[in-house]
């Protein structure tokens, strides 16, 4: 469910499987976002993003983003190859030292971590061609309400290296997974210049 200043502004999902490629396992996540159509006169976003990624850490394989936000239209494809240690995409080639994620991912390898407070986790994420290094904080816990009921959650925040936000908008981004050992996201949270947007775990099919 998505949420613009706690009002229904539309729809998202994220969809993860297990696949058997040509070389081994790994795991493919389709995410989509589409605000409706009231939201739709101020603002429409339309973004659809694929993303391949390691079975055993959730590190970024394969991405392909495409993006639909107000005026804003873009589509970036881009391929890791961890045995040149290169992210190939149809311009260019750009070296890497170590495993990278996508925004996404990292939400799925943070579930495998203790997430103690005041933790703080080290990634390098790829979005729309940019290499970047963030840390993300455990801030605490706390009980939130979400359409799929109340849970005690652990809340994540994602920062760069210097303080700053980890968004290209520059607002802030929380996080919230279930205090469990399953680590459901419940709950995302970005502030914008003019609000917020949220998306709020709503139903899970397995």
């Amino acid at each position: 469910q998505l949420e613009f200043k706690n009002i229904s502004a539309g729809s998202a999902f994220i969809s993860i499987k297990e696949v058997d490629s040509e070389k081994n396992k790994i795991l493919k996540l389709k995410s989509k976002i589409k605000t409706n159509r009231f939201l739709d006169f101020f603002y429409k976003i339309r973004d659809e993003i694929n993303i391949d990624m390691n079975f055993e850490d959730f590190s970024l394989l394969k991405v392909i983003n495409k993006i639909r936000e107000g005026k804003y239209k873009n589509t970036h494809a881009a391929t890791v190859d961890m045995q040149s240690m290169e992210i190939i995409t149809k311009k260019k080639k750009k070296s890497i030292s170590k495993e990278i994620y996508s925004p996404l991912s990292v939400i799925f390898s943070l579930r495998n971590k203790l997430l103690k407070y005041d933790d703080i986790y080290e990634y390098q994420i790829y979005s729309s061609g940019k290499l970047k290094d963030i840390n993300i904080s455990v801030l605490g816990r706390e009980n939130i309400r979400t359409p799929y009921g109340v849970y005690e959650a652990i809340i994540l925040s994602p920062k760069t290296l210097d303080g700053k936000s980890a968004m290209k908008n520059k607002g802030d981004m929380k996080i919230w997974l279930t205090n469990d050992e399953k680590r459901l996201p419940l709950k995302i949270e970005i502030k914008l210049k003019h609000g917020s947007i949220s998306l709020l775990l709503d139903n899970i099919e397995s």
